[in-house]
């Protein structure tokens, strides 16, 4: 969990904004999505459970109207005087008896089961009856041992159903005789499938049902349950409504329990159809807000990614704002204060650069004001004149070169010079140089003369040379020390090149050399000037291998103006 929150964490603003409007799209969706789902399953549940309710309804009623029609038959056939007198008949000779069971009780007992088929056979049972006539007819005596038989019952009419290799129906009464001098039974005899047959009629694909007697035993069932729905015995029924959707209606005479019932997941199978059904809506829904949450928050982190991008752009040293908004939420505030932020920030660096600017202009001014430019060359031309008046002339040379060098120096106190005046500078300081170490190095010069009138700052060369000199050339052990000067242009560039073949430097110390501060006016000035002006695209390049030489270039870049090459400066 901490490792999601951390990758959430440093999530872009964007994606944190999409997953939680997608979040908060999505869940009250699937909330209300599931409540009505669960609504439906519940009213389709409800309306399934009624049709079932009606269905078994209808069944028993129709049973219980056939159960009426037998009792009201047996009441009738209970009450018949026929077959009193038959019973009470006295015995004159057994065909007399013979004609009267035949004449008589039998009529009336096969007569109902033309009309009612499901009638199988109707029995009177009298105890002064010794021998069976046929199905009609037969002895108490036989029937006595018989579970149903009514013995005392409160209820008159006995309903009882005989399973096994036979299931059938039983429908039992005592014969009435006001006198009690009658002791009789009448049985009819039913068809066990006829009479649940409107029961029978209602079961669908996966329903099932029992009925129970007023004693809880099971007198019928209609299983057709598949297995893979069996939980175990389902003889009760608390047993049927724990494991399945059921409905009860007892039936009102007899007190026969029908239970009609079926797995839940079948009343659910149209429910979970209808959730299919729905499910592409689901989907399009899901679909559409993310849709909606990716282009809310493409919009509204817009102005934010752009002010991110404005930033990084700033680190770089691009230090133009280019966001821009109206708008006063917190974004439009914030991007109005990074503007107002940075139009402060670049005041202040041209403010810095100018000073510093400045700063370098007084250190050369009070440089230069050091020297008494007159006095100088006074005392320079008298030292030439008494050295040519001694014949001594690599004295008067030494101090022509001298006065060549600090007149081009000095430059009348300007701090820009042409081409020329800086390669007389460098000349003449190579000259004392080349004296001071007895021509122990040999200087190579390559300089395009168109140049000559291009304007560039003072003194950039004479710092190259003397570092080439004192760090490589004086240090290195070589019979043969060459150092060259190239002054060369192309289009866009003006480049001076400072080389020797003195030992060389590694990496590092070639980079440290234009953030060394020498003592006088060295090489980390002239990179600082060059900066100044010309930017920092354009700071001194060091190129260094060791045990072969240094190379270390200026480049200032030129621009035309009314068809003359002009020096380009940074504003």
């Amino acid at each position: 969990m901490k490792k999601l929150l951390y990758r959430f964490h440093n999530f872009k603003y964007r994606y944190k904004l999409m997953i939680l409007i997608l979040i908060a799209g999505i869940i009250p969706t699937l909330i209300v999505t599931c409540y009505m789902q669960m609504g439906m399953m519940n009213t389709l549940k409800e309306r399934e459970m009624e049709n079932m309710q009606e269905s078994l309804k209808q069944a028993v009623d129709a049973i219980d109207d056939q159960a009426q029609i037998y009792e009201n038959l047996i009441d009738y056939l209970s009450y018949s005087g026929d077959l009193r007198k038959v019973l009470k008949m006295e015995r004159a000779s057994d065909f007399n008896t013979y004609l009267k069971y035949t004449q008589v009780a039998d009529p009336l007992l096969n007569m109902p089961q033309v009309y009612h088929k499901e009638i199988k056979g109707i029995t009177l049972y009298a105890d002064n009856i010794q021998v069976a006539h046929g199905s009609t007819l037969a002895p108490l005596s036989e029937i006595q041992g018989e579970s149903w038989y009514p013995r005392n019952n409160r209820s008159l009419i006995r309903w009882y159903v005989q399973t096994g290799s036979q299931n059938k129906v039983i429908v039992a009464r005592k014969f009435y005789d006001g006198s009690s001098e009658i002791n009789a039974v009448l049985k009819i005899t039913l068809d066990y499938n006829k009479l649940f047959e409107p029961f029978e009629k209602i079961m669908e694909s996966d329903f099932a049902g029992i009925v129970w007697d007023e004693n809880g035993n099971v007198v019928y069932s209609c299983n057709k349950i598949p297995a893979k729905y069996e939980t175990g015995k389902v003889d009760t029924i608390s047993e049927v409504q724990k494991s399945f959707s059921s409905v009860t209606k007892e039936m009102e005479g007899n007190q026969w329990k029908f239970c009609y019932f079926c797995p839940t997941d079948t009343i659910m199978e149209s429910a979970r159809y209808l959730m299919l059904k729905n499910l592409p809506l689901l989907t399009a829904c899901i679909l559409l807000i993310g849709i909606l949450s990716y282009f809310f928050s493409r919009r509204l982190v817009c102005k934010l990614e752009q002010l991110t991008e404005n930033m990084n752009q700033i680190h770089s040293g691009i230090r133009e704002v280019t966001v821009q908004s109206d708008s006063k939420d917190e974004i439009g505030v914030l991007i109005r204060t990074f503007r107002r932020m940075m139009d402060e920030i670049n005041k202040l660096i041209s403010e810095v650069y100018e000073a510093k600017i400045v700063l370098q202009r007084t250190e050369m001014r009070a440089l230069q004001a050091q020297i008494n430019p007159h006095f100088l060359y006074n005392s320079l031309s008298i030292i030439n004149w008494k050295a040519i008046e001694a014949d001594e002339q690599e004295i008067s040379k030494v101090t022509l070169a001298l006065s060549t060098y600090y007149r081009t120096s000095l430059n009348r106190g300007e701090t820009m010079t042409t081409v020329v005046s800086e390669m007389e500078n460098i000349r003449a300081y190579l000259k004392i140089q080349l004296i001071m170490h007895d021509n122990s190095f040999r200087v190579e010069e390559v300089y395009d003369n168109t140049m000559g009138s291009c304007e560039i700052p003072k003194l950039i060369l004479q710092p190259l040379v003397e570092n080439a000199i004192d760090h490589g050339l004086d240090v290195s052990e070589k019979i043969e020390k060459v150092l060259r000067i190239k002054v060369v242009q192309d289009e866009l560039f003006l480049y001076f090149m400072v080389e020797d073949n003195g030992n060389g430097m590694t990496e590092e110390k070639s980079r440290q050399i234009v953030t060394y501060q020498s003592k006088g006016y060295g090489v980390r000035n002239v990179n600082e000037r060059i900066v100044l002006l010309y930017g920092e695209e354009n700071k001194i390049r060091v190129e260094s291998k060791e045990g072969e030489g240094t190379r270390v270039c200026i480049r200032i870049p030129k621009k035309k103006e009314n068809g003359h090459e002009k020096l380009e400066t940074k504003n």
